[in-house]
């Protein structure tokens, strides 16, 4: 029995897999649930727990054909997993509805801007007034870091712990308290008070996570290395001592956001002691070839292994650009040369290359812009990879629409009923407004609206008297009016909003239009995928928040991509970029040191094992900086290229 069969025939009791990159750790972990639910005969089920989105779809869709796994498995995010406690077993916890969550960064940035507005908060409000824009920008940062960070550590106000006499930690403490009252008074809550409140539904209710012990009889974590405090702990709640039938898979060379709260402790240590889990070590590589598993193994001295049947592969540093325009030139003569030959071709074995096959990579996204620039000048087709968990809307009317959506389900919700207000020039509503519904709410505001903007506000009250009247949720049946009235200008349905247009009416329509069809391929994608009994306005919004609603946009050309978020992903061809001193290691993190500093090498692996079958690193020699565009600075290159130029092997 080799390896990777060893785990996936292991019955009972905590088992850690320690994976290097391209070992297949995914593949084992869902072979294992595969095997575990085989057995019908007993009915017990498997809780799958990732970290984002696309990791959560990768099991899914690996899992799929596996007979009845809606019904025996949850697989998904920890942030939807704890929404579904809450909207099961909030009641225990006195929440008498589900809090709506404020999940965009700007709406927590506004909601601390509603702290500083409460009268009795007199002295917040002069100490962030009496700061420069600048100052200020920071202030607020620092405040919503601090936030996150207690929150992340399960901490509340009845546990501040006073770091120190500094005035200014004091009022940001002060903030934490008046934050979480706003979210109160508004049923809502953040991104980090969804596990905070379902770890205290389990706190409180020890019959409830009984419940959930008995009902999950093994528990799978991916990419266990990026666990943090608060959702170790969820597990450790879950389990109590009763359940050890817990599975962690991770690679801790592939930690990278320990500035977010993940610690790899969790896994590698605590795990280990708590649950008494047996390890095993998966090394080897069966992604790269071989001489890219050479270079792996210059940054990490572990010893990742390579197949028998790998193929040698190509590695080359560009080490002689004087600039990051000649840097950028020398990587798309690259591209360009496999493009126009449509094939990798070694030792007589070809491979076909398409766009999406090549991938250049950066620290930062700022490093690509003379790529992506170069890219755009040769005609090449390429793409930006983003972070894909939102929807993203262009258009006034419809953030409009959006807004009015939230107010519809949580006529508490102030925050977003006053950017309405701000985006139509409203001051101020008199005090009848409190104690209405939100679709009344939305209906009396026409009477505070300008005349040039009344037409278009009426025809959203046609779209929320819809769905406020509804029966059964039907996104597209109340979209109709504003589909109806804009459909009849003689701008067709459009793929982006027209770049020629300045700031007209046709721009304004056009981006309708945008709008109105991105809304409606979410609600295509979440009526095609949630139960009959779940659809409702309020799921579907919640939904939305958490991205999970969000279809996969077929994206096709060269890659570009910071090197976060290609975790997870291979490609065949794989440029990395930048790789000078302060940009790889970044100099933020070598001023920080410590963690911050590990976890810049952590990227770097990260970058080179994405790589399948040719890695070209390259810097500049010099960079023009950004304060003085006549100014060219030297640029040393990165610590990490030392001692992998005689690993070279390019042609």
């Amino acid at each position: 029995m080799n390896v990777q069969e060893e785990i996936i025939n292991h019955n009972e009791g905590a088992l850690l897999v320690m994976a290097s990159a391209g070992s297949g750790k995914t593949s084992v972990l869902t072979k294992r649930i595969e095997r575990l639910l085989e057995n019908q005969e007993f009915k017990f089920h498997v809780l799958a727990l990732t970290f984002t989105n696309k990791a959560a779809d990768e099991l899914k869709d690996r899992l799929k054909d596996i007979k009845g796994i809606e019904k025996r498995a949850f697989v998904g995010t920890f942030h939807s997993f704890c929404l579904d406690v809450i909207q099961s077993h909030g009641y225990a916890i006195g929440l008498k509805e589900q809090p709506h969550i404020f999940e965009k960064n700007e709406d927590r940035t506004n909601l601390l801007i509603q702290v500083f507005e409460k009268p009795e908060n007199w002295d917040l409000r002069k100490h962030y007034e009496n700061k420069d824009a600048k100052g200020q920008q920071l202030f607020i940062s620092n405040a919503l870091t601090y936030i996150s960070k207690k929150k992340k550590h399960l901490k509340g106000i009845e546990k501040f712990d006073f770091l120190d006499s500094d005035k200014e930690k004091e009022l940001i403490q002060k903030m934490y308290r008046e934050y979480n009252d706003l979210l109160t008074l508004q049923n809502a809550m953040d991104f980090d008070d969804v596990l905070i409140k379902a770890y205290q539904i389990f706190s409180d209710r020890e019959a409830i996570a009984k419940l959930f012990r008995k009902q999950y009889k093994y528990i799978f974590i991916d990419e266990a290395q990026d666990l943090n405090f608060a959702q170790y702990e969820l597990l450790r709640i879950i389990c109590n001592g009763e359940n050890n039938n817990v599975m962690m898979v991770g690679d801790i060379k592939q930690s990278l956001y320990h500035f977010n709260g993940s610690d790899i402790a969790y896994m590698e240590q605590q795990f280990v002691n708590d649950f008494k889990a047996k390890t095993i070590h998966l090394n080897t590589n069966y992604r790269s070839a071989k001489v890219i598993i050479q270079v792996a193994n210059k940054i990490f001295s572990e010893g990742m292994q390579g197949h028998d049947t790998q193929l040698t592969g190509k590695f080359r540093i560009f080490d002689n650009c004087e600039t990051e325009i000649e840097e950028a030139k020398a990587i798309v003569d690259e591209v360009e040369s496999y493009l126009a030959k449509r094939v990798y071709e070694e030792d007589g074995c070809p491979f076909p290359i398409k766009e999406n096959d090549i991938a250049i990579l950066a620290r930062n996204r700022y490093l690509l812009k003379h790529v992506e620039d170069e890219l755009k000048n040769r005609e090449i087709d390429y793409y930006l990879k983003r972070n894909a968990d939102g929807l993203y809307l262009d258009s006034q009317l419809m953030k409009v629409f959006d807004l009015g959506l939230r107010v519809l389900i949580n006529p508490l919700d102030v925050l977003h009923f006053s950017e309405i207000l701000t985006i139509y020039s409203i001051v101020e509503v008199n005090d009848g407004f409190g104690k209405l519904t939100g679709l009344e709410k939305l209906r009396k505001l026409i009477d505070f609206i300008g005349e040039n903007e009344k037409d278009a506000y009426n025809t959203l009250i046609k779209s929320w008297t819809i769905l406020s009247e509804q029966k059964k949720f039907n996104l597209r049946e109340a979209l109709q009016p504003i589909k109806g009235k804009y459909a009849q200008e003689e701008l067709q349905t459009v793929n982006e909003p027209k770049a020629e247009y300045g700031k007209s009416m046709e721009d304004e329509i056009a981006a309708i239009q945008y709008d109105m069809e991105g809304i409606e391929k979410v609600y295509s994608h979440y009526s095609k995928n949630t139960a009959s009994d779940l659809k409702s306005l309020s799921h579907f919004r919640t939904q939305l928040s958490l991205g999970l609603i969000i279809p996969k946009k077929e994206e096709k050309g060269v890659v570009l991509s910071t090197i976060h978020l290609t975790k997870g992903l291979e490609f065949p061809i794989v440029f990395v970029v930048g790789l000078d001193d302060g940009s790889l290691p970044y100099y933020k993190s070598k001023i920080a040191g410590g963690q911050a500093l590990v976890e810049e090498k952590n990227i770097f692996y990260v970058a080179v094992t994405r790589a399948k079958r040719a890695l070209y690193l390259s810097y500049p020699k010099s960079r023009i900086m950004p304060w003085n565009l006549s100014y060219l600075k030297k640029m040393i290159p990165s610590e990490y290229l030392s001692g992998l130029k005689e690993l070279e092997n390019y042609q």
